[in-house]
């Protein structure tokens, strides 16, 4: 090599290693997550998670939603988890969720413990329908049943513990499977087979019930049990249970849970799911749920064995 050859040869090192340096730079470098909603999803957006809690009867549904939105927006990540409703409103109180998922209308005090703890109004959104079926065994003759003889069933002295004394078709002690008492299902179903005391007083469920700490536990033991009783969303019904037609008064029509029976009303023990949330969503949580409203999101529900808005 000569003299004149070296000074080159380092020049052309130079460079190369400034070329190396600079690609390697590049290729290095995190876009800005852009703006956009729902349909605007890509992988250069910033990761953001999403915590949903609450309601066991909606935690199916929940992560079909989660599931389902990974496609539209690949970087959002929703966190489903159940524990009930009532779990679900204490963690929005100490802002461990932001989504309470709920089986049950917010209590006024449950609405002004998240307001006082974090200075925003609870925003409530329905988001779907639902009919808490009555679940039996197949080998159950009985088919329908109504709303009096189910306070009698279930609530603090109720005179009925025996199939033969709601219909002679049937014999044996009654077997009583229900869930457990921070669920929103366990409130929706005592409130309204249980009633009220002469004085007006929430009457309460009565001693010896099986409690479930998931909809789908009550309808499993209810399809190992011959004699069994519960209550869960339609949603859960499975070929190994039977479920019983309602009437609002004994002798009275009977009708069966549906969609159109839970969204119309018709069924006497239906009711709306709903999602809370402390303020008003903004950002990934509001597309989130903008989303679970629309209608793509309603068709899950559906999927889900519950009742879309329309």
């Amino acid at each position: 090599m000569t003299n004149n050859q070296a000074p080159i040869s380092r020049i052309h090192l130079t460079f190369l290693a400034a070329a190396v340096l600079s690609l390697a730079l590049g290729g290095c470098g995190q876009k800005e997550p852009s703006a956009g909603g729902p349909s605007g999803g890509g992988s250069s957006k910033k990761t953001v998670e999403i915590r949903a809690k609450g309601s066991d009867t909606m935690i199916q549904l929940v992560t079909a939603w989660a599931e389902a939105y990974r496609k539209v927006k690949p970087n959002v990540f929703v966190n489903a988890n159940g524990g009930g409703t009532g779990t679900g409103f204490a963690s929005l109180q100490n802002n461990s969720t932001d989504i309470c998922n709920a089986s049950r209308e917010i209590k006024k005090e449950e609405s002004e413990k998240v307001k006082s703890v974090t200075g925003k109004e609870v925003k409530e959104f329905v988001v779907a329908h639902d009919a808490l079926a009555v679940y039996s065994h197949p080998s159950n003759p009985i088919k329908e049943i109504s709303i009096p003889e189910l306070t009698e069933i279930w609530a603090e002295g109720g005179k009925f513990t025996t199939w033969e004394q709601i219909n002679p078709a049937f014999t044996g002690k009654l077997t009583l499977f229900g869930r457990q008492n921070n669920s929103g299902t366990y409130d929706y179903f005592r409130e309204h087979i249980c009633g009220k005391t002469p004085d007006n007083r929430q009457r309460e469920f009565r001693g010896g019930i099986s409690e479930m700490n998931g909809s789908s536990e009550v309808v499993e033991n209810v399809g190992k049990t011959p004699t069994g009783l519960g209550y869960s969303g339609m949603g859960y019904k499975t070929p190994g249970v039977s479920w019983l037609n309602v009437s609002i008064v004994k002798g009275g029509p009977s009708v069966e849970p549906g969609a159109d029976a839970a969204r119309s009303g018709k069924y006497p023990i239906a009711r709306k799911l709903y999602l809370y949330t402390a303020g008003e969503p903004t950002g990934e949580l509001k597309d989130f749920i903008d989303w679970i409203l629309s209608p793509e999101g309603q068709k899950i529900v559906s999927k889900e064995g519950f009742v879309s808005l329309n």
